[in-house]
């Protein structure tokens, strides 16, 4: 199984086990099949991990977008789905 890292903490975890979070037309959106051909990251599924992501300026870094107010609504919205 292919290993990734989480963004947040720095675990080296299976990719299966971590969510990925791609930059679409300027948006962060979750990856559920984890197979789009873009740019993206990996995170821990816990609150903790999340919280530090969207507190910090990693996600904008990484996949080159900016997040706003609105941004963080909806990728807030797509962890919960």
């Amino acid at each position: 199984m292919p290993i990734r890292t989480c963004i947040s903490c720095r675990t080296k975890k299976e990719k299966k086990e971590l969510l990925r979070i791609v930059s679409v037309e300027g948006k962060a959106l979750i990856d559920k099949e984890q197979n789009k051909n873009t740019r993206g990251i990996y995170i821990c599924n816990n609150t903790d991990c999340i919280n530090k992501l969207l507190k910090g300026k990693d996600i904008s870094k990484c996949i080159k977008i900016k997040l706003d107010a609105s941004n963080v609504k909806d990728l807030l919205k797509n962890l919960g789905e």
